[in-house]
């Protein structure tokens, strides 16, 4: 179904000078069809972003951000999600997290010097395994094991309103979806949650709901016993097989107001995701000893490969403009069943941030591995609203970084 793509990547060792000391090698690869696919920072048509700072000066927090690339750490792990969320009168970005061993909820100011993390939410679920948030953090649909059985929860947090003559206090909300939720996402308006359920034919239905669980209506089912949800455009979900080296991958478009479903990729090994526009689709195909990545324009249809093959799953998508992403790559070369290595967990990578363009297919190096002293496995990537901030969790530890973009 896919077009035989013959892909040439120059190869060459590019030094970078970071001041005094400080130097960072670049390696692309040459890659033609039938060799092994191996990653690496970075392909061809690729730039690299001013790095300030460097020399001999150590990387010492000013204002929560470091002098090195303008990554700083916001809070030690184990996090299991985060979101951005904003206070007013003064304007102040701020990071709220979830904390896995426990559920809490904290709040803390981004690049304030001192500033100490607030308590959210105190309410306490020992064993968080993932959370998804409303664009500004007011909400969260939270997931954790409870005796084997898979539940989620969904909060809404305290929220003050004031007038000229008083003010209110919308107390904190929580509410529970049904047991057993294989995958579950927010609607982009941030009103409604689609989840995936198991069926009695080993297939799965898909829901959607408002986000505290009502008003439920069955929009499709699918005969996948392994599948995954997002919810990338108000008008339209993807639903995908899970991804795994090799094996055969699906995706489906659903529409949202009628359920119908529309086959969009059909690959081995696949993994995708979707702008929010619904435009563009990343997405990564792999068999034998290749990996390949693409980017799919949907009115088209046509496919154009991208440079280092980055993982969709560890990509966020931009906002303006609408085709471009911020992915998570690995420096150094990597095997061709990597995304099966990551999901076991047996493969510990330091992970570099880059933007990439969909139409051009160039990629822009943000951070290198070591920048602020994160130098480790990136997952879970969150991009403010504003687009001035990137938040990560790094593998392993679970602490939770953020990164001031330029």
């Amino acid at each position: 179904m896919f077009k035989k793509i013959t892909i040439y990547i120059f190869s060459g060792l590019a030094l970078l000078a970071v001041g005094v000391g400080v130097f960072f090698f670049f390696q692309t690869n040459k890659q033609t069809t039938g060799q092994t696919s191996s990653g690496g920072l970075f392909g061809f048509g690729s730039t690299v972003a001013n790095v300030p700072g460097g020399g001999d000066t150590p990387n010492t927090p000013q204002a929560g951000i470091s002098t090195l690339q303008n990554i700083f750490k916001i809070a030690d792990g184990p996090i299991a999600g985060a979101a951005f969320t904003q206070t007013f009168n003064p304007t102040t970005t701020l990071a709220r997290y979830v904390r896995a061993d426990n559920g809490h909820v904290l709040d803390i100011p981004i690049g304030v010097s001192g500033a100490v993390a607030r308590a959210v939410s105190n309410v306490t679920v020992p064993g968080i395994t993932s959370s998804v948030w409303t664009t500004f953090g007011s909400s969260t649909v939270m997931q954790y094991v409870d005796s084997g059985i898979v539940k989620t929860m969904y909060v809404a947090f305290a929220t003050t309103s004031s007038t000229a003559t008083n003010s209110a206090v919308t107390p904190s909300r929580i509410r529970f979806l049904p047991n057993g939720i294989v995958s579950l996402a927010l609607d982009p308006k941030d009103t409604r949650v689609a989840y995936l359920l198991f069926n009695s034919s080993g297939g799965v239905d898909g829901y959607i709901s408002n986000l505290d669980g009502t008003n439920v209506k069955n929009v499709f089912s699918l005969p996948l016993s392994q599948a995954t949800l997002s919810w990338p455009s108000p008008t339209t979900l993807l639903v995908q097989t899970k991804s795994a080296f090799s094996v055969p991958g699906i995706a489906y478009s659903v529409n949202v107001a009628t359920g119908a479903l529309s086959p969009l990729l059909y690959a081995p090994g696949l993994s995708s995701t979707a702008n929010k526009t619904f435009t563009k689709v990343v997405y990564q195909t792999s068999a034998g000893n290749k990996t390949t990545t693409y980017s799919h324009d949907i009115a088209t249809g046509k496919d154009a490969p991208l440079a280092n093959n980055p993982l969709p799953e560890k990509c966020v998508w931009s906002t303006l403009p609408a085709t471009d992403a911020y992915c998570a790559l690995p420096l150094d070369a990597v095997s061709p069943n990597y995304i099966d290595l990551w999901h076991q967990g047996l493969v510990q990578t330091a992970d570099a941030i880059v933007t990439l363009d969909t139409n051009t297919g160039v990629g822009t190096v943000i951070t290198l591995p070591g920048d602020g002293g994160a130098s480790a496995g990136i997952e879970q990537l969150v991009l403010s609203p504003d687009g001035k901030y990137l938040m990560f969790i790094t593998r392993g530890d679970q602490s939770l970084w953020g990164v001031k973009l330029r």
